[in-house]
């Protein structure tokens, strides 16, 4: 699905959007959880939500570039 360019499903997703959107939170949150509060894990999701909006729908390209942002 392709959330820029239909306007009947902007802001939604399918659940396998859900899934992969889950697994990278999850996964970036494991490798540094001590150190993520609410506020953290909260600009944590935004930014996975953003770049997979923007086009960013491979897995493994989302966590590598949010890991960075994320230590």
């Amino acid at each position: 699905m392709d959330v820029l360019r239909d306007p009947t499903h902007i802001g939604m997703f399918e659940p396998q959007d859900l899934d992969i959107l889950q697994g990278v939170f999850v996964r970036l949150t494991s490798i540094q959880s001590p150190m993520f509060d609410e506020m953290r894990a909260r600009a944590l999701a935004r930014s996975i939500i953003t770049l997979y909006r923007h086009g960013v729908r491979d897995p493994e390209q989302l966590f590598d570039v949010l890991q960075v942002r994320a230590s």
